[in-house]
């Protein structure tokens, strides 16, 4: 298997750190500072959604919202991988140095998903980070409270067959 680039775990604790000490406008607008401030290369600007390269390519990262109000971070913290047995087994075991990485940081989660595609939530008074496992990479979302909420619930539904 050719080398997966990830980030270090290090590296992750630091992002995660950041994240839930963020104090932002969660303004649409203020977004092109959001992405100085951390590194990362504004791609395409559109009013509800910003689309980054945060270090792992073209579209590795997004800030969505809704009516100028930013509702989402969204960011790869690893490449892109093949899905095979052993691929899935690197990123299995990547997220789960991950969840260590960042539970040392800023302490317990505060909800653990299990199954094929693992989730790990730390949730503050007003943003909640999400590490989430997918089949060939992993992603780190801060969500306002607000919108995760409205995340859960379209989940649920899914989930129920409702529309």
């Amino acid at each position: 298997m050719k080398r997966w680039e990830t980030l270090s775990e290090n590296e992750i604790a630091e992002l995660a750190t950041r994240l839930r000490n963020l104090d932002w406008s969660w303004q649409m607008t203020d977004v092109d500072a959001l992405a100085a401030d951390f590194g990362w290369e504004v791609q395409a600007t559109r009013p509800d959604s910003v689309r980054l390269d945060v270090g792992f390519g073209r579209g590795s990262g997004s800030v969505r919202g809704y009516r100028g109000a930013a509702t989402k971070i969204d960011l790869a913290v690893t490449a892109f991988i093949g899905e095979t047995t052993d691929t899935r087994t690197a990123v299995r075991d990547t997220f789960a140095a991950m969840v260590t990485a960042i539970t040392g940081a800023i302490g317990a989660p505060t909800s653990r998903f299990p199954g094929e595609y693992a989730e790990v939530r730390w949730a503050g008074q007003d943003t909640t980070l999400r590490l989430v496992e997918m089949t060939s990479n992993i992603h780190l979302y801060l969500h306002t409270n607000t919108d995760l909420a409205a995340h859960d619930e379209t989940v649920r539904h899914q989930e129920q067959g409702l529309p």
